[in-house]
């Protein structure tokens, strides 16, 4: 799209309206950019939110200045590169290019990367990859810990040298095997392959193993072999204490003269033959009886033994065999001496005969072996003899049953079979046998020949290392059966590709087409007859690019050079319009032998469904995004589809954070930790288990967010099995019935509290009134002079307790009010506290209390109503006195607060007030003694008229108690209200 300097539309392409989804005729060129910016946010291409905010957003954006973003489609299907250049005259162009296919490769490969980073770690192996100047490209862990190197000695893409070098200084080569090692290791050609092998420090040992790669650089391999090299090291220990023994234990050896004495033996011939003693000297005769005695021989065996050892010819070398009674097998060689003695050379050959003994069983075995084996066998001597022959050789050749085929020579047995017709028919079997007797026998050989029963064979003659050869007989009847049946389907293949619906052409590794279907010529727009077998790819995109296949220029040559330089190795996928209108999806998959296919589908239909569905969902978005009420979608497994931005917005999440996909436990985890929902602690340790809840509909429930908005949630099932979410702000009517909950409330209180005053005020005035009644009776019934005094007096003292109970009830009224009729003065705590401590002495002394006054020295003076604070203090005392049982104790306390003010302190070691109760005790014409029988007057409205007055000289007044405890009730006044004796008015002042 290319925008003049006055920001109005000159001119936009075909690819820019179908992006939009608009015709270009509703826009024409001098359409202002405001309202280009407004159809490209409505449709979604500047990314989710408020499509008016993102216009405004993207009209405010400078222009003379170069830009390159990355944009989301609103859906988040589409993900684009958006370019903004300046042209030299004034305005600029902006451009759009698709990458979703480009991100999500990258996202592919991404991910292949890590599994490849998974896959060399988990390598027990060490690997090394050096560049071609030297340097370390990579590595796992275990080449770490082969090499003894540390992570830092590998930071930083060190060489070779330089990590030779730090292991060195880190004395890691020591002994001169390893200075040899690092010298060879440092002087070597690294384009050539190399082995080495050191023990490191720690005793273990590690194998190297480098090779060159094809770039230049090498790979190095390591391996612990430290157990292969022990088990070395023990195999040369054991093999040198076998030498020693064998020295150590020669053969038998004795050496007799003319006479038949013994002249010379050593120890091994003694025990080797009988292991009784000898002596040298002895006669045949001796020798042979002490053997008989030792129990060598049977019974009367030692003369017929002598007579036959005394009658051997010893003028020529001998050699037998015997075996002893222990059942250990001799070898016994006599040799004729110059003196005419000989000599007797002994050697056990207990374990050759047993070897020999385990040969023949292993031949048996060998023999049922190849008896059951799937193969005919026939072995052959280096004279090509036959030394054995299966019966599966006899049946595949044809030789009969019971023939006998060992020794004899394979050229008679192949002339044989010639002359039974075993070759087939002339001239080919003459060819046949010629053939196969001049194979050379020490190379191996394969061919086939067919019987004449029409079974098809596999000959391979291989040689043996003792230089004869062994043929082996395969029966490949049913191979070549199999074969032949792959050929039959490969034709009904090539049939089927030609009914496909679909465009198919494969490629060989070398690029050049293996067969193709008709259709493909059709879909890729290739002339007829021009996809033949042999083509090269190259060929074919040319020849469609020259034939205008690829559209107008410069987008032509693009596709053509992106086509040439396509990796085929791997899958591709791609959606191209073709000249008339058709729109194709092509891909390209790799085979197994490193060719590949391609694929043209026809999708025209698919692609307009595509676009309507598109241009419907755009309306739809319209539609909710003007909605009233947050909307969500769900899907059945609680994943978001689809929602508006007010759902976000009274939801308390991001919009970015209610895209398409998103799961509800997501969602809800979210919530909790922007803090959506305040819970107590048992129920954050529980949470985890809740994120996971499925929706429950149709459901229905109201939630206040912490921003004080109340939200209604509706749930509702789908037809598909999905839920459909609904968020109404109903704030203003909860506002409205909570304002009527709180009317009606105070309603309840002030008819509570009327009745209340009622019920305590018909007692307290009903008392005093009854005495004035009477006493005045009394006086008019009897006005004798002595009983007037008594009579008016109480008269006098009920009076008085009517109208303290009258100004109780005119103090809370006028309590209220923020300012009082007298004028702040400045008040002495401590002169305070002494005179209410006056007041109360009587009625505590009547108690029998004890009262005391505590005022810390240079309390500052409380410049406030003095009336108001000395009423509250006489509440407070006279609560305490009436409170506190016989012989307990009143303390009237001021102090200085922390914050400068003052503190004053009422504490009794009264009845208490149980924790609970504490807020009623406060209540108008309340008593925590609500039984008709009370045992404490009053009217209730003492520690309610206290707290009054507080309040409204700006001070706070607290109780601290606990049943049978005490109380201690605490007024504290604000630093505002207190004064220094320095700023005190004098008196003159005062009066004024």
């Amino acid at each position: 799209m290319v925008i003049d300097e006055a920001s109005r539309l000159v001119v936009a392409n075909a690819a820019f309206w179908s992006e939009a989804g608009a015709q270009p005729d509703r826009f024409p060129p001098g359409t202002p950019l405001r309202d280009m910016l407004r159809l490209l946010a409505f449709r979604g291409m500047l990314g989710a939110g408020d499509p008016a905010a993102l216009a405004e957003e993207a009209l405010a954006a400078d222009r003379s200045v170069p830009h390159l973003r990355h944009l989301r489609s609103a859906d988040g299907a589409r993900l684009s590169e958006v370019a903004s250049l300046p042209l030299p005259g004034g305005g600029f162009v902006l451009c759009s290019v698709d990458i979703t296919a480009l991100h999500r490769a990258e996202a592919t490969a991404r991910s292949r990367a890590a599994l490849l980073e998974h896959v060399l770690s988990s390598q027990r192996g060490g690997i090394a990859l050096f560049d071609t100047a030297g340097r370390l490209v990579l590595h796992n862990p275990a080449y770490l810990r082969h090499s003894g190197a540390t992570p830092e000695m590998l930071a930083g893409h060190p060489t070779l040298n330089e990590i030779v070098t730090a292991l060195a200084q880190a004395g890691e080569f020591t002994a001169n095997a390893d200075r040899d090692y690092v010298r060879a290791l440092l002087d070597g050609d690294p384009s050539r392959a190399r082995r080495g092998q050191r023990e490191k420090r720690d005793g273990t040992v590690v194998r190297f193993h480098s090779t060159p790669e094809v770039n230049g650089g090498f790979l190095v391999e390591s391996d612990d072999v430290t157990d292969l090299r022990r088990a070395e090291d023990e195999a040369r220990r054991r093999a040198a204490l076998l030498n020693g023994v064998l020295e150590a234990l020669p053969h038998g050896i004795c050496v007799w003269t003319a006479e038949r004495r013994v002249a010379l033996f050593n120890d091994a011939y003694q025990r080797l033959m009988d292991g009784a003693p000898l002596q040298v000297g002895d006669t045949l005769h001796d020798v042979i009886t002490r053997r008989a005695t030792a129990g060598e021989y049977g019974s009367g065996e030692a003369e017929a033994i002598y007579r036959r050892e005394m009658g051997r010819d010893l003028s020529r070398p001998q050699q037998r065999q015997r075996q002893r009674p222990d059942g250990t097998a001799l070898a016994i060689r006599t040799a004729p001496l110059p003196d005419g003695g000989h000599i007797s050379v002994v050697t056990d050959i207990t374990a050759l005969w047993r070897a020999e003994e385990e040969a023949r069983r292993r031949a048996e075995l060998l023999e049922t072996a190849m008896g059951a084996i799937r193969h005919g066998i026939v072995i052959c001597g280096p004279d090509q003899r036959i030394l054995a022959a299966n019966q599966l050789a006899r049946t595949l050749v044809g030789h009969a049953p019971d023939e006998v085929l060992v020794g004899r020579t394979v050229e008679d047995v192949i002339e044989q079979l010639h002359r039974q017709g075993r070759y087939g028919p002339e001239p080919m079997a003459t060819d046949a046998v010629r053939m196969a007797l001049s194979l050379d026998r020490s190379k191996a050989h394969v061919y086939q020949r067919t019987t004449p029963e029409g079974r098809v064979l596999d000959v391979a003659s291989d040689p043996t290392p003792d230089g004869g050869f062994v043929i082996t007989h395969s029966d490949i009847t049913a191979l070549v059966q199999a074969e032949d049946e792959a050929r039959h389907r490969a034709g009904v293949l090539e049939a089927a590709m030609a009914s496909m619906r679909h465009g198919l052409v494969i490629y060989g590794p070398d690029r050049r087409v293996v067969v193709a279907n008709e259709l493909s010529g059709t879909l890729g727009g290739h002339p007829p007859d021009s996809m033949q077998p042999g083509r090269l790819l190259d060929d074919v995109l040319r020849d469609l690019h020259a034939a205008s296949a690829f559209g107008p220029e410069p987008g032509a040559s693009a596709l053509l050079a992106a086509g040439l330089s396509l990796d085929r190795s791997k899958p591709y996928r791609t959606v191209r319009e073709v000249a008339n209108g058709r729109v194709l999806e092509i891909s390209s998959d790799p085979t197994p032998d490193g060719g590949f296919i391609v694929t043209h589908f026809d999708i025209t239909a698919r692609a307009r469904a595509e676009a309507e569905a598109r241009q419907r969902a755009a309306i739809l978005h319209v539609m909710l995004e003007n909605m009233r009420h947050g909307i969500a979608l769900f899907d059945a497994e609680s994943r978001l589809i689809a929602s508006n931005g007010l759902a976000a917005s009274m939801c308390g999440l991001p919009p970015e954070l209610m895209a398409p996909g998103t799961t509800l436990t997501e969602m809800r985890r979210r919530q909790t930790e922007l803090g959506e929902f305040r819970m107590p602690q048992e129920d954050l340790r529980a949470e985890p288990h809740q994120w996971g809840r499925p929706l429950a509909a149709p459901e229905r429930y109201v939630r206040r967010r912490p921003n004080g908005r109340i939200i209604e949630v509706m749930t509702d099932r789908t037809p598909d099995g999905g839920y459909i979410r609904s968020y109404t702000d109903v704030t203003d009517d909860r506002h409205v019935r909570d304002e009527l909950e709180r009317a009606r409330a105070a309603a309840e209180a002030a008819s509570e509290a009327k009745s209340r005053f009622l019920a305590t005020m018909s007692h307290e005035l009903r008392t005093p009134l009854s005495a004035v009644i009477g006493y005045a009776e009394a006086l008019l019934a009897d006005p004798a002079p002595d009983s007037i005094a008594e009579y008016a007096g109480a008269m006098h003292q009920a009076g008085r307790h009517l109208l303290s109970l009258i100004d109780d009830i005119l103090d809370v009224a006028r309590a209220g009010r923020a300012e009082s009729d007298a004028k702040p003065m400045p008040v002495e705590p401590a002169a305070l506290l002494a005179g209410i401590a006056g007041t109360i002495r009587e009625a505590a002394a009547i108690g029998g209390l004890t009262v005391e006054l505590g005022a810390e020295a240079g309390l500052p003076r409380a410049l406030c109503d003095e009336r108001r604070l000395r009423r509250i203090l006489q509440v407070l005392a006279g609560n305490a006195v009436k409170f506190t049982p016989v012989g307990g104790q009143v303390r009237l306390e001021a102090a200085r607060a922390e914050d400068a003010g003052l503190v004053f302190r009422v504490v009794d070691s009264g009845i208490g007030i149980a924790t609970e109760d504490i807020p009623r005790a406060f209540e108008p014409f309340t008593q925590l003694e609500s039984s008709h029988a009370r045992r404490y007057p009053g009217s209730g409205l003492g520690l309610h008229l206290a707290r009054l007055l507080a309040e409204a000289m700006g001070a706070s007044l607290t109780l601290d108690s606990r049943p049978d405890s005490g109380t201690t009730a605490t007024l504290r006044l604000p630093r505002g209200i207190t004064i220094s004796d320095e700023a005190a008015p004098d008196s003159s002042s005062a009066v004024l």
